[in-house]
């Protein structure tokens, strides 16, 4: 038998019988209610807010820094034909983010390709992908 290094503590339970009636109302079990209530959902308003998001919800994306800027060159990569590379990531995330970027700037009349790295022959993040393309002369996919 294999014998734990570690002896796991969990974090004790909080129990809020007030929320636990309000998530039970929108039909969640106690242990989903609990999950909500330890992140920080606490009561009926963000609990709708969680279940029921909106787009007005959503961070302006302008926010983040040079946006404007990347904006305005896919415009102008789409505008001109220019074919767009999505570097994405092996991940589930990583992959779904890069097909739906793929399928928002087809819709926008975009010509683009997606390359998914391949963790073994590629290594982690941008610098190893190029070195190795830059290398070997590769195309992308």
């Amino acid at each position: 038998m294999i014998t734990p290094t570690y002896e796991w503590q969990f974090a004790p339970q909080v129990e809020d019988a007030d929320f636990t009636k309000i998530a039970k109302k929108a039909g969640l079990g106690p242990e989903v209610a609990r999950l909500l209530f330890e992140r920080g959902i606490q009561d009926q308003e963000s609990l709708k807010k969680f279940l029921e998001p909106s787009l007005e919800d959503l961070h302006d994306p302008y926010l983040l820094h040079d946006m404007d800027k990347a904006v305005e060159r896919i415009r102008q990569a789409i505008e001109e034909g220019e074919n767009i590379l999505i570097y994405g990531d092996y991940d589930a995330d990583g992959m779904t983010s890069a097909s739906i970027v793929k399928e928002s700037l087809e819709q926008l009349g975009a010509e683009c390709r997606v390359y998914l790295p391949n963790r073994f022959t590629d290594g982690y993040g941008l610098m190893p992908v190029f070195t190795n393309i830059l290398s070997s002369k590769k195309e992308f996919p």
